[in-house]
């Protein structure tokens, strides 16, 4: 059984699970800074309370995963990525630490709204340097990173960390759009028809601007041509019906659809960079831990996968349907 190649399988699906879930949640945060009525502020907040926080989770598990089975992987990735890792950390205790002051003040609540939609911003755009980075690549000398901490922020990676940006957005809206009604509804409407057609651009552009960029992704068309021609296709088929399905029912399908583009953007980025952990340099069995350390990591995952599934399946369920105009308290 080749174990390495299921410890990359189980970080690759938790990351996966992660930017879908998280994105939508720092989609809505983003775009409390483009809401001025603080009610219709509260009812965004509302909409995400009962699940934001644990999306969180498949984050700290990928995190896990690649230092137990990877960790010359990590010990290469973690000094080439600290800049962004830590803001990106920064930016999620932002996150949840204005979430709960806004409810414990009246006056300065659009101060910590703020807040939240900085921390969400913020968050996303360094999780799009981190993408850029990794198809960019990394420098390596043996086992060690040789490059600098800023080259995370060459032109490259600041044109996917906005495309990350406009992503979440859409995933964000598309919730407000399933879980709103009236007024907020309206406001998803307009964010989906600006925000759609400016992540599908941005994704174009980012694609072909990867191709100048690192050679090995070039060659990954050529060697899969079919697979990543497919996946482009159905991304922009997507894109193109989520922008016809704009203030149409069923009001979940802008959210589905959206949730389908970043599965194509993943899957064509796990198609360019395998068999790769530290892209183009370190193949993931190069890099892997001793047997042991798998099957322990492996042993885990199997418990505790199931149970966060379990729990977030269960959280969906109870919070289904629009969210009350007075939050679920009420």
């Amino acid at each position: 059984m080749d174990l390495p190649l299921l410890s990359a399988l189980f970080v690759a699906f938790a990351m996966t699970l992660y930017v879908l879930l998280d994105g939508f949640d720092l989609g809505v945060g983003a775009l409390l800074l483009f809401q001025s009525d603080e009610k219709q502020r509260d009812r965004m907040v509302y909409s995400i309370t009962p699940t934001w926080d644990g999306n969180e989770t498949w984050l700290i598990m990928a995190g896990v995963g690649l230092l137990a089975g990877f960790p010359i992987a990590y010990g290469i990735l973690l000094p080439a990525l600290y800049l962004p890792l830590i803001m990106m950390l920064l930016s999620l205790g932002l996150r949840g630490v204005s979430f709960e002051f806004r409810y414990q003040v009246d006056r300065a609540r659009r101060i910590w709204d703020a807040a939240f939609g900085v921390g969400s911003i913020v968050a996303a755009l360094m999780q799009g340097l981190i993408v850029g980075a990794l198809i960019q690549g990394v420098a390596v000398t043996g086992d060690h990173f040789s490059g600098s901490v800023i080259d995370v922020f060459r032109p490259f990676c600041l044109l996917t960390a906005v495309a990350v940006l406009s992503g979440y957005v859409v995933l964000g809206a598309g919730w407000l759009h399933f879980k709103t009604s009236a007024k907020l509804r309206s406001f998803a409407e307009t964010s989906l028809s600006v925000g759609a057609p400016i992540f599908a651009g941005l994704a174009l552009v980012t694609c072909v601007a990867a191709i100048f960029v690192q050679p090995r992704v070039q060659a990954a068309w050529v060697a899969y041509p079919v697979v990543l021609g497919m996946m482009a296709s159905v991304f922009f088929v997507t894109a193109v019906i989520l922008f016809r399905s704009v203030g149409r029912e069923p009001a979940m399908r802008p959210f589905l659809l959206g949730l389908i583009l970043f599965a194509c953007g993943v899957g064509g980025l796990a198609v360019v960079i395998f068999p790769y952990i530290v892209p183009f340099q370190l193949s993931l069995w190069d890099a892997a831990s001793a047997t042991l350390s798998h099957v322990f990591m492996l042993a885990g995952a199997v418990v505790v996968t199931p149970i966060v599934l379990a729990y977030s399946a269960f959280a969906y369920h109870v919070f289904r349907g629009k969210t009350p105009e007075e939050g679920w308290e009420s």
